[in-house]
Order: structure tokens, then sequence, then C-alpha cells
């Protein structure tokens, strides 16, 4: 019998070729679904590594910041060597005497300290920063009843009076006084804030710090100056 079948090459493709090479509707929507969810896990791979970056630039500003240069802080032992070389008492604390202001031509009497630290004073008290010549005692308290710290002298020797006036002049908008004072009890500094007071035999800009750094307002951590907001 003659054979009948179509040469291979006009055959029809089988079922199983069917679409080769072109995706079917399902495998296409899955592709681009996995596409996307690539592109999102990036997106957020990147939005965390931004937040990471912030983070880390925060936490180092805050390093920065803190370890900045103080112009107040000093370490305890620096302070410790300063006080000792300087021959510094303790810090004395005095109960409050008084806060009534006084005429010119009045006198206060229940002045605790000399250097007074608080009690009856005038009513104006001195512009901050550094005098050569002595100021009167009275209008000093007013300054320390707003947060001051007051610094005074008897016969000290020159090259120490300039370091106080040169560490006042650095902090001139703080309120620091600097003046010679002859009603000292001896030859040396005296430091004063609202009821307190310290004094040494030699002038010494470390204890200065030290003592600005616990009683001067703002950044005194032991004031008790009753009108801090005071200028």
């Amino acid at each position: 019998m003659p054979d009948t079948r179509k040469p291979r090459s006009q055959q029809r493709p089988s079922q199983a070729g069917k679409g080769k090479g072109k995706p079917s509707g399902k495998l296409a929507k899955g592709a681009a679904a996995k596409r996307l969810a690539q592109q999102r896990r990036r997106q957020r791979t990147l939005a965390w590594s931004g937040t990471a970056v912030v983070v880390v630039a925060v936490l180092v500003g805050v390093v920065v910041w803190q370890g900045r240069d103080d112009p107040y802080k000093i370490d305890a032992q620096t302070l410790a060597s300063a006080r000792q070389a300087a021959g510094c008492g303790a810090v004395q604390q005095f109960p409050q005497a008084g806060r009534t202001h006084i005429a010119a031509n009045q006198q206060p009497s229940n002045w605790n300290s000399n250097p007074p630290t608080s009690g009856d004073h005038l009513g104006t008290p001195l512009a901050r920063g550094a005098y050569d010549a002595e100021q009167d005692e009275r209008a000093v308290v007013h300054n320390l009843e707003h947060g001051y710290v007051v610094i005074q002298y008897k016969n000290l020797p020159a090259d120490q009076v300039e370091q106080l006036r040169d560490y006042v002049r650095k902090h001139q908008n703080d309120k620091l006084i600097l003046n010679p004072y002859s009603g000292l009890p001896s030859d040396g500094m005296a430091l004063t804030a609202w009821q307190h007071l310290q004094t040494c035999k030699q002038g010494n800009v470390d204890v200065v710090r030290g003592f600005v750094a616990d009683f001067m307002v703002p950044v005194g951590r032991r004031s008790t100056a009753p009108e801090p907001a005071a200028g």
C-alpha cells in the first residue's frame, strides 16, 4: 500500500512545543511581581541605610558637643592640686543674713562673713568685669544676690593679678567681678558667691574655675542665689 503520511516538514507542530519562548500570562505577572518585590526591598534597604547614617551623625555630634572645650569644666584632681598649691581653705557656707536694700548713707549691720556673702546691700549692683580699684562692698553683695561670683584680692603678686584679670576679660559676658579689697583679713584671694566663701593665700585661675563651676549662674550647680534671673 502506498504511504499516505505527510512529509515531516509538513506535519503540524505538537502541542508540547506550542507557545515555546513566550511566557504565559501567569508567568509574566509572577515575574513582574518578583521584580517589584526586589525593587521594594532595595528601597527599604536604602531607607534604613540613610536612617542609620543620620543616627550615627547625631550620636557623633552629641559626643563632640559633650567633649567640647568647656571654659568652666575642671577635673577633680586638677582642682585639688590647684587648691593645695594656692593654699586654699575649704568652701564655707553661711546662713543667709538678709536681703534688704539700704540707702547710700546706711551701713549694713547683719553681714556674717568677710568679705560678705549675703545681707543688706545697695539697690544698684556693679557692672560685671574687672576693676583696678576697690568697689563698694554693699553693691558687691547685690551682685551676689543675682548669682555672680566675685573675685577679690589683697597684696597679690602682679603676675597673679594679671592672670585673674585676663580670665575675667575672656568671660566678660558672664557674671564675674574682679576687684582689689583691702578689707580682707589677710593677703591673698577671696572668692564669694551668695552664702559661700573660699579664701586662698595665692591667686589661681584653676581655683576660680572650680568655684565658678559650682556657684556662678547659670552654670553653677550649687548656687543658692535668690535672684538668678536678674542681670
